[in-house]
């Protein structure tokens, strides 16, 4: 529960809200206490931020050619099977599995992935503050 003073509202989360709305545990009288300290504020629910990964925007045509270009060919072949839809020796048909699978499998099997990401997110913060500091002195 967040009081916004600017925007006189008491804002809550999903979640808060579902939780004191049901009349007599501890989310409720908080914010019954709130209500009453602040009485002209609305009492709004707000959207959760979203926690974005440094892969949130990872495509699987992103998956599939750096697989293509710098995979084993045990790598190659296991992404096959994983990512297509097969049929197997017995006759067997199977589906892709779900894309959010196949990415663990994908920074699992390239964990220099996730190095260069980092490399990547430090030179950018010193390039920050090198421009910082130049506009300081």
């Amino acid at each position: 529960m967040k009081i916004n003073m600017s925007k006189k509202t008491i804002e809550l989360t999903k979640a808060e809200m579902k939780e004191a709305s049901v009349f007599g545990n501890e989310a409720y009288d908080k914010l019954q206490i709130v209500r009453r300290d602040y009485p002209d504020f609305r009492v709004v629910e707000i959207k959760n931020k979203k926690n974005t990964s440094d892969f949130a925007n990872l495509k699987m045509e992103t998956i599939k050619d750096y697989v293509l270009k710098h995979g084993t060919d045990e790598q190659k072949a296991n992404f096959a099977l994983i990512s297509k839809r097969t049929v197997g020796e017995d006759g067997e048909y199977c589906e892709p599995q779900p894309f959010f699978q196949i990415k663990a499998w994908f920074l699992n099997e390239f964990p220099e992935i996730k190095e260069s990401r980092k490399d990547y997110r430090k030179k950018v913060i010193s390039i920050y503050e090198a421009a910082a500091a130049k506009s300081v002195a």
